[in-house]
């Protein structure tokens, strides 16, 4: 017999409401439990007991609502915190087309939240940075490969600010980012030489101008997004409506979205949330991150995945998946892939 179960003597008198009422059942929940586990012949069809000898009842029964608040006691906080991080996690980044030609990139990424000294803001400071790059299993060694990594590197970490909600809100203190470039220009000025390189540099060194060009090229990429997710999606039971950019750099796009949620492990929860693109813009407008302001006779057909595996106990984010998937007259024109995973060597 399942050890979740007991086999309750019938006593004179006793009714399945009377049973039912001790362990927090009604006579219904009791009875359907019995015939669930008895054999056909032992089957109850009424509330009394008469002529019945023991029927099956739980060891401990969780009434459905018990259940809902047990499986919510098992998700993420409803307010980000520093604990749903670990301090590391490596990444796996794959870039495929129709053509087959698939481009691999891994690297590892560390989050380190400042401690916020100003009390009663609505977000948390988030210091970002990410380092040991890979393009398809080697170091990368190409010129416009080197000198992009080596400028991003020079304003690492960048200080996000990250909503109590989820969700990058802000740089903060964007300024330094240009300062601790400009202080580190000249020494890429000297490893770095020709006009191709000095070109690339000033452009570089004018974007720290804009702020919000910068926040949407980190806001906007399938890290940031799948990184910082909004913690309401952990307990969403209906579909509901979500922006989302499929396209780094280019505008969102609004989602017709829904959440699967799996408890059966014992030590982890398994969040899905599916999305299709609502909006009708055809592939072009979302590639190039310009509307045409006339509804396409062609949408694009688009789709996202974001899958969370989080600890019930720590709450902590241990592994993430997304996809993000887009198609051209059925045939599938790009698909992006980003798994992260703690990095239990340096965490």
């Amino acid at each position: 017999m399942n050890e979740n179960i007991l086999l309750h003597e019938v006593q004179p008198g006793d009714t399945l409401e009377k049973i039912g009422k001790t362990i927090g059942m009604t006579s219904d929940q009791l009875k359907d439990f019995h015939n669930s586990h008895c054999n056909r012949m032992d089957k109850l069809w009424f509330d009394n007991l008469v002529g019945v000898r023991q029927i099956f009842v739980p060891k401990a029964y969780k009434s459905p609502e018990e259940l809902i608040i047990e499986k919510k006691k098992e998700l993420p906080p409803p307010d980000v915190t520093k604990d749903f991080y670990a301090d590391n996690y490596s990444v796996k980044e794959t870039f495929s087309n129709s053509l087959g030609n698939d481009l691999v990139i891994e690297y590892k990424i560390n989050i380190n939240f400042k401690i916020n000294r100003e009390t009663n803001l609505p977000y948390l400071i988030a210091d970002v940075r990410c380092y040991d790059f890979t393009k398809n299993t080697a170091t990368p060694n190409d010129k416009m490969s080197l000198i992009s990594l080596a400028c991003m590197e020079s304003i690492y970490p960048i200080s996000f600010m990250v909503y109590v909600q989820g969700k990058i809100s802000g740089i903060f203190e964007f300024e330094k980012l240009r300062q601790r470039f400009e202080k580190r220009r000249p020494d890429l000025e000297d490893f770095f030489i020709g006009e191709i390189y000095k070109t690339y540099l000033d452009k570089f060194h004018a974007s720290l101008e804009n702020q919000e060009f910068i926040l949407k090229q980190f806001s906007s990429a399938l890290l940031y997004q799948l990184l910082f997710p909004k913690t309401e999606w952990f307990y969403k039971t209906n579909n509901w409506t979500e922006d989302f950019h499929f396209v780094q750099n280019s505008f969102h796009l609004k989602c017709i979205m829904s959440a699967e949620y799996n408890h059966e492990n014992t030590e982890t929860v398994e969040t899905l949330l599916k999305g299709s693109i609502k909006d009708p813009f055809c592939l072009q407008e979302i590639i190039r991150g310009i509307s045409f302001n006339e509804e396409s006779d062609e949408p694009a057909n688009s789709q996202v995945e974001l899958w969370y595996l989080t600890d019930k106990k720590t709450k902590k984010m241990l592994e993430a998946e997304a996809s993000v998937s887009l198609w051209n007259d059925n045939e599938l024109y790009r698909k992006q892939t980003l798994k992260l995973t703690q990095d239990e060597e340096i965490s």
